[in-house]
């Protein structure tokens, strides 16, 4: 299998963001225009935009008009699996040296356990 190295960094580079990874998170659930995700995050309006083209701008959020309102969603459901999945392996860091400082309670599952979950889970998306 090939590696894209740099696209994979691009990625990363778009979610080291705390506010961004909220957006994104507030955005689990479906499409919302900017006004709702302000109200929700309390955020800024212009933060949130700000967040949310740079997110568009790397194909994480795409956009949908509907009359005046401009609604945005995930292009990719699987972006909060990634987020959870690298939060469990923060965790985990954490607890084997302190590397971060996390708020976490202990993981439920192992990295290497959750990792294989998630390659399942891919393999039968591209069954299906």
């Amino acid at each position: 299998m090939k590696i894209y190295y740099k696209q994979i960094a691009g990625l990363f580079k778009s979610l080291a963001d705390e506010n961004r990874l909220g957006i994104i998170f507030n955005l689990a659930d479906g499409k919302k225009s900017v006004s709702k995700i302000v109200e929700e995050t309390g955020l800024s309006q212009p933060l949130v935009s700000h967040h949310l083209k740079e997110l568009k701008h790397n194909h994480i959020v795409t956009t949908e008009r509907e009359g005046s309102f401009v609604f945005y969603q995930l292009t990719e459901p699987a972006i909060i699996a990634l987020i959870n999945l690298t939060n469990q392996l923060v965790v985990e860091l954490s607890e084997k040296g302190n590397i971060f400082s996390t708020q976490a309670s202990s993981p439920q599952f192992p990295f290497s356990a959750m990792m294989g979950k998630m390659f399942e889970m891919m393999n039968q998306q591209k069954e299906s």
